[in-house]
């Protein structure tokens, strides 16, 4: 019974020890890929083709979830779309309406770019909602087109770098860390001397 209690303090500790120190250290970049979209306009499965971007930014309440308050920028297909929000006007608007990352999970978020002219006559935007699709459209007196890239069950996704607990995974535990593995370890052996020396019962 103690070296359970001891083995479940011990983790406790460290995950607590390991998440503070992390926090301090600041925030984190995370690069991500889709790979693989229904093209909705040809009516075919396209494998290999991908979005690409970045974010950083940190669990600030350690809540194993990193929200839109807590990155500091978002970039997809070369867009920085926490950056460009600063230049929207009333002809051009850029931003990441939400966004939302389970660390280790999901990573859902809708970012869109459109802009149009004073007299409403030519438009084009261009917007992704994760685990929907990405949307592209084209709009003058004369002509337009639509085009769509739809994810599908065959969708892949990767993310890096990989996060537990909502901190990166130290490849060298923390001096704490260190600290609490060798008072468990301790906890342990202490615990397993007594026993020995106990008479056994009869």
């Amino acid at each position: 019974m103690f070296k359970t209690v001891a083995l479940a303090a011990l983790f406790a500790a460290s995950v607590a020890t390991s998440s503070a120190a992390s926090a301090a250290s600041g925030p984190s970049t995370w690069t991500f890929a889709y790979t693989g979209f229904y093209n909705q306009n040809d009516g075919v499965f396209a494998s290999n083709y991908q979005l690409a971007g970045a974010f950083t930014g940190m669990d600030a309440n350690s809540d194993g979830f990193i929200g839109r308050s807590e990155i500091t920028s978002f970039s997809l297909a070369g867009t920085n779309y926490v950056a460009c929000a600063a230049d929207s006007n009333d002809y051009y608007k850029c931003g990441l309406d939400s966004f939302n990352y389970q660390i280790g999970g999901k990573l859902e978020f809708f970012a869109s770019i459109s802009g149009n002219d004073p007299e409403g006559q030519v438009s084009a935007g261009h917007y992704i909602n994760a685990g929907v699709g990405e949307f592209d459209y084209r709009y003058t007196p004369y002509w337009s087109s639509e085009s769509a890239n739809l994810w599908t069950e065959d969708t892949r996704f990767q993310i890096s770098p990989e996060m537990k607990s909502g901190v990166n995974i130290p490849a060298v535990p923390e001096p704490g860390t260190w600290a609490m593995l060798a008072t468990g370890l301790l906890l342990v052996a202490g615990t397993a001397l007594r026993r020995r020396g106990q008479p056994a019962a009869r």
